[in-house]
């Protein structure tokens, strides 16, 4: 494991952290955030671990789709968060 795998594991993990733990307070849309740190945190360890290298082929598209899909939810959660405190 290199220092800039770990470097990306603790940011994962803190924002995964910090987003669940401050979602409560701050907006509930923060514990899809934390979800999606905690798989970015948990790819970036996997890939780490194994042999295999989860950010090239199909595992690269998988990976991207779940992110594309994570992205699309927030936004949308947000959209309608942010009509209904206009209304």
């Amino acid at each position: 494991m290199q220092i800039l795998d770990i470097m990306y594991l603790v940011l994962w993990g803190g924002l995964a952290l910090y987003c669940i733990l401050s979602a409560r307070r701050i907006s509930p849309i923060l514990y899809i955030l934390g979800g999606f740190f905690v798989f970015m945190f948990t790819w970036y360890l996997v890939n780490d671990l194994i042999a295999v290298n989860l950010f090239a082929g199909i595992y690269n598209w998988i990976f991207r789709g779940i992110c594309v899909v994570f992205l699309a939810v927030v936004v949308i959660i947000y959209v309608i968060i942010k009509k209904n405190s206009k209304e």
